[in-house]
Parts: structure tokens; C-alpha cells; sequence
């Protein structure tokens, strides 16, 4: 099997119609302007020149809700990926957006420059738990957004979140139960960090939010990650991508609040 490399393009917060009280994109992406079909072209010739040849290279518009984007805008940056793999320089392409951002119009545009997996972010399957979060929608959006996806020939991927206010240990395993029976052929699995300038940092300050320990972090999503496993769905990660900004809260620059997560987890979410 040929090694994998994912070109990263974030397009923070463009098309998301809400602020989820645990969500800052320009701080989790390291990124404030909008995205132009420039941006693209350059981001992918420079992750291109130091790939190996005979990889497998995939295109990855992270971030906001792509399908969310105005039409003539997920066309200005579609066009750029798919000249690349028409070219044969890239080998796939894949989106993030949200489950009630999906629809059939929206699915055909993204087959039509050839994306190959979409990945719902859908954090939790307990209403009650999107409700508190202010995530704007409800499960049963998710369930129809994935059969729509996988019907329509997508490979499918969900994104689920551990430790969300009032989230528990039995919540989330059942949100895993939920989630596998959509079939998602890729799961990510991202511990809550507590991120400046959210309304997560101020229910944290004033007592109403205590953020998982690195241990119970850890065994959450050690738990999990084996249920996933055992219904043959891989798990291709678990924690945010450390970076400057994202990283342990001892770190003056680091944008994440909370000081129970520490550079242990970092390591432990990346096994």
C-alpha cells in the first residue's frame, strides 16, 4: 500500500452559519483571510515538491463547512484541486463540512470535480449534548446527510468529539454505536481543548465546564478507538495537529486555555 500524504488546505470558518461554544477556526487553523484559488495552487506546489514520488496524494479542504461556501466559491477552489488530479499529480480530494450542509445539488458538485471522501463533523449523536453546544443541528441530520453521502458513491468519514459539556463516558460510546451504523469507512476522534476567544473559555473560568483529565482523555478515546477497530472502521486520528498555536497551555503563544491538558496528551492522541 502506498504511503499517504494529505495536502492541507483550511478554509476557517467559511460557510459555518454559527459559532459552536467550543470552536475558534482561525485559532485551530493558524489562519484569518479568506482562501483564494492563489492560496490553493501555491499550498499544493509546495506540500508537491517535497513529496516522494509514488505516494498517494490527497487534496484535504479542512475547516468551516466547505458545502456551506457559496456555490461560485467551492468552484474557485475545486477547479484548482481537480486540475491536479487530472494531471495525475494528486490522486483524491476530500472536504469537511456539516451534516445538515448536504444536499443532492450540493453532492453533485463535488462529484463533478472529483472529490472522493466527506467527513461530517458531528461531535455527538445526543441532542441534548448538540443543543448545549450550539452545534445547529440534530442527529437525525447527520443520519440523513450520511446515507445520502454514501448512496450517491463518497467514501464516508465522521468526526466525533470527547469530553463536550455534560458529556459522558456512556454518551460517547454511544455515540460510536450510532455512528457505525451509518458505515463510515474513516472516524477522527478529537479530546474537547478549551480554545481563547470561545464561549467553552468562559463557561471554564467561571466553573460551569471542567475539561476531561489527560488520563480519563486517554482511556475515552482508547475505548473507543477499539470499538471502531472491531467494526473494521478506521480511526486515521485522535487530537488535534499540535502546532504553535495549538499546543500545551504552558506554552505563552498557545491559544488552548485549559492547563489539564499537557504535552502527555499530545503524544498519547497521536499513537
Amino acid at each position: 500500500m502506498k504511503h499517504q500524504y494529505i495536502i492541507p488546505i483550511f478554509v476557517p470558518h467559511l460557510g459555518c452559519p454559527n459559532d459552536c461554544t467550543f470552536c475558534n477556526q482561525k485559532s485551530i487553523s493558524g489562519q484569518t483571510k479568506r482562501v483564494t484559488k492563489e492560496d490553493v495552487k501555491n499550498t499544493i506546489e509546495e506540500y508537491l515538491k517535497i513529496f516522494k514520488e509514488n505516494t498517494y496524494r490527497e487534496i484535504a479542504f479542512f475547516g468551516g463547512s466547505f458545502t456551506g461556501i457559496e456555490k461560485e466559491k467551492q468552484e474557485e477552489l475545486l477547479q484548482v484541486a481537480y486540475e491536479y488530479v487530472k494531471n495525475k499529480k494528486v490522486n483524491s480530494i476530500r472536504v469537511s463540512t456539516r451534516p445538515d450542509y448536504i444536499d443532492v445539488e450540493k453532492l453533485k458538485l463535488l462529484k463533478k470535480y472529483g472529490v472522493k471522501t466527506i467527513e461530517l463533523g458531528v461531535q455527538s449523536t445526543n441532542d441534548y449534548i448538540l443543543k448545549k453546544c450550539k452545534r445547529g443541528h440534530t442527529f437525525q441530520d447527520v443520519k440523513k446527510a450520511s446515507k445520502l453521502i454514501r448512496r450517491y458513491g463518497f467514501d464516508l468519514g465522521h468526526q466525533m468529539m470527547i469530553g463536550l459539556p455534560e458529556s459522558t463516558k456512556l454518551d460517547e460510546l454511544n455515540t460510536a454505536r450510532d455512528l457505525a451504523k451509518l458505515k463510515p469507512k474513516i472516524v477522527r476522534l478529537y479530546p474537547v481543548l478549551v480554545i481563547k476567544n470561545t464561549e467553552l473559555e468562559k463557561e471554564y473560568k467561571n466553573g460551569e465546564y471542567e475539561p476531561l483529565t489527560v488520563l480519563q482523555a486517554v482511556e475515552r478515546c482508547k475505548e473507543i478507538y477499539y470499538y471502531f477497530t472491531h467494526k473494521k472502521i478506521t480511526v486515521i486520528r485522535m487530537g488535534l495537529q499540535s502546532t504553535d498555536l495549538i499546543c500545551s497551555p504552558e506554552n505563552e503563544k498557545s491559544e488552548v486555555v485549559a492547563r489539564t491538558i499537557s504535552r502527555s496528551l499530545w503524544t498519547a492522541s497521536r499513537r
